[in-house]
């Protein structure tokens, strides 16, 4: 708890607070006959939660809702909750190649995320009995669909609201911006309603076997999944790598694309967009010189003033990087926006002479940030200018070379980082 807020203490306190409540409830109607049940189901819970796969960060697409709905459709009461809780509490997840489990990680971020998970099947279980309408074929194997319907309804808007809070404290960022960030779990959430229908359907009719005999193929869907994510990140490392080695043949230009993605990103994020623009816009700030590769050495590597023909040359490198990744399927979505990062706001640049509105915001972001970065670096025809010039030939260009509103968000960015790193800019 080191480091919390006041904020986040009381905030995260309270959520344990009910979900140890709600863990209670369930204890106390613990009976004999139920414990190999409970340990059945814990212990799918607990597999199907270490088997998540990131994605970016710190999110994860985990199949354990699956295991949580159906304890909620089997035994209708807060004994869902301990299923929740140990399923979180417990897991066993690979970070970055690193083994996570309780021993190694934070107790009290455990215990927070197993508590709202039971809280939130409690509610789910709520919820069930409270909508138990008898409607006429509106029954799935002796499941109700209707109170199904609300439990599903009820999980999500309880596990969003105590997710997304918690995540509004953390980035002190507004709660509808998470909301936008973050809606791909709530459609994961919601892919998985039917399986978890179908798991506790399986189990009331036919027993253990049958739940195994569909947790395999899901288990088999998680693995094809993770396959497809370790492809992509195998092409995207390979493509950085070539990146990095182009860069790395001149000593001026070392580390540059890094730090116009660090630009590109904190732009972005004073700009308030949404989580997958960002993402994307970061991965073109890190690959938006890759069409050097076409350039020959000689015209990148001159010391003196380019002629017009090398000039000319020296234009193509944003189309040429565009058709590299245009080739693979998921960098595809981030070509255009390298293809028209040295467009210009007048309409004088290139490729296509886009100007105003036409320009994509990522691209009028990354023209920034990579014009704000050459300026303050050394080149081969110069010494790197202090961060005040640069800045004061940003503003010069505004509406000419630079687009209005992110050069005015690029300067709140600046005023935003710690002196030490960055000088304070009118």
């Amino acid at each position: 708890m080191k480091g919390m807020s006041t904020k986040l203490k009381a905030y995260t306190l309270f959520i344990i607070s009910l979900g140890m409540m709600s863990i209670f409830l369930g204890l106390i109607n613990i009976s004999a006959d139920i414990m190999p049940s409970l340990a059945f189901f814990a212990t799918l819970g607990i597999i199907a939660e270490s088997l998540n796969i990131r994605i970016r960060g710190s999110a994860a697409v985990s199949v354990s809702f699956t295991i949580g709905l159906s304890a909620v459709l089997i035994y209708q009461s807060y004994l869902a909750s301990i299923i929740g809780f140990m399923s979180m509490f417990f897991c066993i997840e690979s970070v970055n190649g690193e083994i996570v489990h309780i021993l190694n990680t934070s107790k009290y971020k455990r215990l927070f995320n197993g508590c709202a998970y039971a809280l939130s099947l409690a509610v789910a279980s709520i919820s069930y009995r409270f909508f138990k309408i008898d409607v006429l074929y509106m029954n799935f194997l002796g499941l109700n669909i209707v109170s199904i319907i609300a439990c599903v309804i009820a999980y999500l808007v309880t596990n969003s609201l105590i997710f997304m809070g918690l995540m509004a404290l953390l980035e002190k960022k507004k709660f509808r911006q998470v909301f936008s960030d973050n809606k791909w779990a709530m459609l994961n959430i919601l892919a998985l309603s039917p399986l978890g229908t179908i798991i506790a359907a399986s189990y009331q009719n036919y027993g253990w076997f049958a739940v195994i005999l569909f947790f395999g193929p899901l288990l088999i869907a998680r693995y094809s999944f993770k396959l497809y994510m370790d492809m992509r990140h195998v092409y995207f490392e390979t493509i950085k790598a070539l990146s990095s080695a182009m860069e790395a043949k001149d000593q001026y230009t070392n580390g540059h694309s890094y730090r116009v993605a660090d630009y590109a990103v904190g732009i972005a994020e004073q700009m308030g967009l949404k989580a997958d623009v960002i993402d994307k816009l970061r991965t073109a700030a890190i690959l938006h010189d890759i069409g050097k590769i076409g350039i020959a050495d000689s015209i990148l590597n001159k010391s003196g003033q380019l002629e017009n023909n090398e000039y000319l040359e020296i234009q193509k490198h944003p189309e040429i990087g565009a058709k590299i990744l245009s080739e693979v399927d998921f960098l595809a979505e981030v070509a255009h926006i390298i293809k028209h990062h040295h467009e210009r706001y007048d309409g004088k640049g290139y490729p296509d002479k886009l100007e105003g509105p036409q320009i994509s915001i990522e691209s009028c972001i990354l023209a920034v940030a990579d014009a704000y970065d050459a300026m303050t670096s050394d080149r081969p025809y110069r010494r790197a200018m202090s961060q005040q010039t640069a800045m004061n030939i940003v503003l010069e260009q505004v509406g000419k070379q630079f687009n209005p509103v992110v050069v005015k968000s690029f300067i709140d960015y600046l005023n935003a980082q710690p002196k030490e790193h960055i000088a304070h800019v009118s």
